[in-house]
C-alpha cells in the first residue's frame, strides 16, 4: 500500500503520457477537429544500426458530430538512399494510416471504433484494462469495439486483429432494478449485474514453458519441454451500485470475480470516484483491493499483453501463460488517479502492486501539458511491468515503453520540438528494444 501511494503521488511530479498510442489523440475540445502536419527527421534504431530518415507527414483529427478519424500519412525517407521506409508502407499498409474511426465517447449509450485500440478496457478492468493491440510502431493492428447501453442493459465488446486470430471478447451487464418500480429511486436503482468472457484464439496463448535443460542442449530431443494448455479463456461476473450522486461527486462501489480457464482465479472490491463540481477541472479516483490464488493474474490482458503473449528465444521462450502459471497466491491493490483542465492540461497514473509476486508490479503514467507554459508543449507516456520495488519502478528495459515529446511554439500554430520512443520492433517472430528520435516542426490548426 506504501508503494502504492508514492507512485501515485509520484504522478504529480513525474511528467509522462499514454505511451500506447504512437501519437496521442489531442486534447480537443467537443467537436473540435484538428490538422497536424510537418518535416523532421527521425532515427530509428533497427538491428543495432541507426538510421537517418527524411520525414513528411500530416495527421489529422477531424470531428463530424459524434463521427471521429484519425489518420498518420507520414513518409520516412532514407537520407542514404532516397527510399521511402519499407517497414511503414508493407505488409498492409493501411494499419498504419488509420489510426481510429470511432462514433461517440465510452460510457456514451453507443459507442463504436474501428482502428488501434488504445488503452481498451472492459467492465470495471479486472480483465481487460488498458489493452492495447498494436504492440510497436511498426506492427500496428486493426481492431474494433462496439459498446451499446439500452439504460435496463447492455454490453461492451472487443475484437483485437482482424488480420489474426487474437484477443476477443466482451461483457453483458443488466440492471435488475429498471425493469420494476424501484426504477425510478435514487442510487440503487442503477444496481447493476454483468458476466464477461475474453478468450485469445492465437495458437501460442496457452503455451507454458515447464523447463530448460543446462547449455548445450542434449544431442537428440528438444531442450525444453513445453505444455500447451490451451487457448486463454477468462471468464467472470461483477456487480456494481452507485452509491453517491451529489453535485459535485459520484461514488461507485464494485466487485469482481474471474477464472482464467486451466488457472487459477481472484476476486475484488473496488471504488471509482468522480470529481465534476471543481470549474474547469475534473478528477476521479480508482482504489481497487484484490485477493490473488494461484496461478492467476489481474488485468491479464493489460498494455503489455501482445508483446508478452510469447517470445521466442534461443534456449526455450518466455510467455505470459509462464508467467501466469507461476503467479503466487496473494493480495495485492490497484490505484489510479486522473486529473484533467479543459484541453490545457492532463495526468494519469495508475500503480498495481501484488504481496509475494516479484513480477505483479505495473505501472502507467501519462501527462499532456500543451497549453499550460506559454510556448511550451510537453507530453510523455510511460509504462513497465515485472516492477520489483520502487528502484525497479524507473528503467528502460525489455519490460519498459516510453514516449516523450517536447516542444516550443513560436506561434500558436506552429511547434518545433522532437519525439522519443523507447518501443520494440518485431523481428524474426519476437520483440526487440528499438529507440526512436524525431525532430520536427509542426503545424497545428485546429477548428
Amino acid at each position: 500500500m506504501k508503494t502504492l501511494i508514492v507512485l501515485l503521488t509520484s504522478t504529480l511530479i513525474l511528467s509522462a503520457s499514454a505511451f500506447a498510442q504512437n501519437y496521442p489523440k489531442p486534447m480537443l475540445a467537443p467537436g473540435e477537429s484538428q490538422i497536424a502536419g510537418g518535416l523532421g527527421i527521425s532515427w530509428i534504431n533497427e538491428n543495432g544500426t541507426t538510421t537517418p530518415y527524411y520525414m513528411v507527414g500530416i495527421m489529422p483529427d477531424l470531428q463530424f458530430g459524434k463521427i471521429g478519424v484519425g489518420l498518420d500519412l507520414t513518409l520516412r525517407i532514407s537520407t542514404n538512399s532516397g527510399k521511402i521506409r519499407k517497414a511503414d508502407w508493407s505488409d498492409g499498409a493501411y494499419r498504419k494510416v488509420i489510426r481510429y474511426i470511432s462514433w461517440g465517447q465510452k460510457h456514451d449509450p453507443v459507442y463504436a471504433k474501428i482502428g488501434q485500440l488504445d488503452m481498451a478496457t472492459i467492465g470495471h478492468g479486472f480483465i481487460v484494462y488498458n489493452y492495447s493491440n498494436s504492440p510497436s510502431y511498426d506492427d500496428r493492428r486493426i481492431g474494433a469495439e462496439l459498446d451499446l447501453d439500452f439504460t435496463k442493459f447492455g454490453f461492451e465488446t472487443m475484437y483485437g486483429d482482424f488480420k489474426q486470430a487474437g484477443v476477443i471478447g466482451g461483457r453483458g451487464y443488466v440492471r435488475p432494478l429498471k425493469f420494476t418500480t424501484l426504477a425510478g429511486i435514487p442510487v440503487i436503482g442503477g444496481f447493476e449485474l454483468g458476466a464477461t468472457y475474453v478468450t485469445d484464439q492465437n495458437d501460442n496463448s496457452g503455451m507454458v514453458l515447464r523447463s530448460i535443460f543446462p547449455v548445450p542442449a542434449p544431442s537428440s530431443g528438444p531442450p525444453y519441454f513445453t505444455q500447451d494448455r490451451g487457448k486463454i479463456a477468462e471468464y467472470g461476473f461483477d456487480a456494481g451500485l452507485p452509491v453517491l450522486r451529489i453535485p459535485f461527486m459520484d461514488a461507485d462501489l464494485y466487485y469482481d470475480y474471474a477464472q482464467i480457464h486451466n488457472f487459477g482465479h481472484g476476486s475484488a472490491v473496488g471504488v471509482l470516484l468522480n470529481f465534476n463540481g471543481l470549474g474547469v477541472a475534473k478528477a476521479s479516483v480508482k482504489l481497487e483491493h484484490q485477493w490473488v490464488g494461484e496461478q492467476f493474474i489481474p488485468e491479464y490482458f493489460d498494455q503489455f499483453y501482445e508483446l508478452n503473449r510469447y517470445v521466442p528465444g534461443d534456449s526455450g521462450y518466455f510467455s505470459k501463460a509462464t508467467q501466469l502459471a507461476n503467479a503466487p497466491k496473494g493480495q495485492g491493490w490497484y490505484g489510479q488517479l486522473t486529473i484533467a483542465v479543459l484541453q490545457n492540461f492532463q495526468i494519469v497514473g495508475g500503480y498495481r502492486g501484488i504481496d509475494h509476486d516479484p513480477n505483479g508490479g505495473l505501472l502507467h503514467l501519462e501527462t499532456r501539458f500543451p497549453n499550460v507554459i506559454p510556448m511550451i508543449a510537453f507530453s510523455a507516456g510511460y509504462d513497465r511491468w515485472g516492477i520489483q520495488g520502487f528502484k525497479d519502478a524507473f528503467q528502460l528495459d525489455q519490460r519498459s515503453l516510453l514516449y516523450a515529446f517536447f516542444g516550443y511554439k513560436p506561434y500558436p500554430f506552429m511547434t518545433v520540438g522532437f519525439n522519443y520512443y523507447w518501443t520494440f520492433i518485431p523481428v524474426n517472430g519476437k520483440y526487440e528494444v528499438q529507440k526512436r528520435i524525431e525532430p520536427r516542426v509542426m503545424f497545428n490548426f485546429s477548428f
